[in-house]
């Protein structure tokens, strides 16, 4: 646990996570709009397609592009409907920022705590590259265990960006969603979220911490002053990148199960639907949008997150220096 953690009030670590998930959602709605609309359409194409085949049709393949998808939206809606779906958005990232982050410290804290009882049962380790691993194995239990807790806000999330259901709000998409599907159809790919979003947490923390600390110890070696928003800013990209690139097959079955579940029933046979009409490159499919947006919302999150902690730090630091 990074030592301007420790002594912070998890009330601290809640308020600080649920307003960077407030900032990172607003700024970025746009491009998961985008993502959600580009998915849907290549379903939607492919279903075309053999459609066509079964009639005798030569039908020539679309793709749609970011470009063509943002010109379709604010043709319909104006360039207010880029930010469809935003109420959604802040009911699941708000909270769901903020628990994770409190979370993942109190998960941290207890792994440190009681770290002498169980270091002993496993191979030799450094302290520090223990808590590497500690980061890792932190991240994934917060993500997948917030991750079901918000999974129903998720679900509503996800059809009221489509223009598949065209929803009116948010009440009605919940309502439609239970009377169709049950209780059941609100956790529709909470398997594909838990794979997608607890391993990119585990990595995404792995790599920002190691990737943060190196950044600080290059620039006290050259005596450059960098600021650690800058530091801390860097290093989520980067993070990001790495995590989203291995995570994204995830999140592709994730969004066509909650789309479609009566077509895509569960992981494996989503999996292997894909992979049977589209090839592996299937498994990519909108990822050009979300390496946009993953990293960066990630790095907005937990830059507004650590300055949070830090000027908590540095306030409380300063009181006691006059006390």
């Amino acid at each position: 646990m990074p030592s301007d953690h420790k002594n912070i009030p998890p009330l601290l670590h809640m308020t600080g996570g649920a307003l960077s998930g407030m900032v990172a959602c607003i700024t970025l709605q746009p491009l998961d709009l985008i993502k959600t609309r580009l998915q849907q359409q290549k379903q939607d194409h492919l279903a075309f397609l053999r459609e066509a085949k079964k009639s005798g049709l030569l039908v020539s393949p679309q793709t749609s592009t970011m470009y063509s998808t943002v010109r379709d939206i604010i043709r319909s809606n104006g360039v207010s409907g880029l930010w469809r779906g935003t109420v959604p958005t802040i009911l699941r990232n708000v909270p769901g920022s903020g628990m994770y982050f409190f979370a993942l410290a109190q998960t941290r804290e207890t792994l440190a705590r009681t770290r002498h009882h169980w270091q002993p049962y496993l191979a030799p380790r450094s302290t520090k590259e223990q808590q590497q691993w500690e980061n890792l194995v932190s991240g994934m239990f917060a993500r997948g265990a917030v991750g079901y807790i918000m999974m129903p806000v998720t679900v509503v999330k996800v059809r009221y960006e489509s223009n598949f259901y065209n929803y009116t709000s948010v009440s009605q998409a919940f309502g439609s969603i239970v009377k169709q599907d049950g209780i059941r159809g609100l956790f529709a790919g909470y398997g594909a979220t838990f794979i997608r979003d607890a391993p990119f947490a585990g990595i995404y923390l792995f790599f920002y911490e190691n990737c943060k600390q190196a950044s600080k110890l290059w620039a006290e070696h050259h005596q450059y002053h960098v600021a650690n928003a800058l530091i801390n800013l860097g290093s989520g990209v980067t993070a990001g990148v790495t995590a989203t690139i291995i995570t994204h097959p995830f999140d592709m079955l994730k969004t066509r199960m909650q789309l479609k579940p009566t077509i895509y029933k569960n992981v494996l046979q989503s999996a292997r639907k894909v992979l049977a009409e589209e090839g592996l490159m299937g498994f990519f499919d909108g990822i050009s949008v979300r390496l946009i947006r993953k990293p960066l919302n990630s790095a907005i999150a937990w830059t507004i997150y650590e300055e949070v902690v830090r000027w908590y730090a540095r306030d409380a630091s300063m009181q006691t220096r006059r006390l």
